[in-house]
């Protein structure tokens, strides 16, 4: 059975463990993310975190965080102020050459929505919007079983939409 170190990264906290490709959770441990000490300490929590667990699972990393992720990079691309110096943070790379194993990454909120549309309350239906309100605020959309991306990876980022002269996020989220 592959075993899959996994991931999620958001801003007040760093959940991981280990998961089965069934889907089965093995392992479920949790740190502070101490997002205001930015994207190299979060990189640098990854790193230890894959270290530890690399014997267990050596089948792949999967991770999930807040910011607007490049896929195919595996690299934040855009992040609200809440994670200073979070843009360019390159996680596939990093993980891949240093422990020379499959990585990928994907923003949470997307992650939320497709486990919701596999195993939750989503499941069985065509549509599916999931929004997130918690450190920040998230949305994703699912359309015929399948993720809305748009071609730049930002699709239903409405935490990010402008409002009286601020963002949805700062003027909602449960960090203001």
């Amino acid at each position: 059975m592959k075993k899959y170190i996994s991931i999620d990264i958001g801003g007040t906290a760093i959940k991981y463990g280990i998961v089965s490709e069934d889907a089965e959770v093995l392992l479920k441990k949790e740190m502070k993310t101490e997002a205001q000490k930015g994207g190299p300490a979060i990189l640098d929590k990854v790193i230890g975190i894959v270290e530890a667990l690399k014997e267990e699972a050596d089948a792949g990393v999967c991770i999930s965080t807040a910011g607007m992720v490049d896929i195919e990079k595996g690299e934040i691309f855009y992040s609200a102020p809440l994670i200073p110096n979070y843009i360019g943070t390159a996680f596939k790379k990093t993980v891949e050459e240093r422990f020379r194993i499959p990585c990928e990454v994907e923003n949470d909120v997307n992650c939320a929505a497709m486990a919701e549309a596999y195993q939750g309350v989503g499941r069985g239906h065509s549509s599916m919007l999931m929004l997130t309100v918690g450190t920040g605020i998230g949305g994703a959309f699912l359309e015929r079983g399948k993720l809305l991306k748009g071609h730049t990876y930002s699709a239903c980022e409405v935490g990010y939409m402008h409002m009286d002269g601020s963002s949805f996020e700062e003027l909602a989220a449960t960090s203001v």
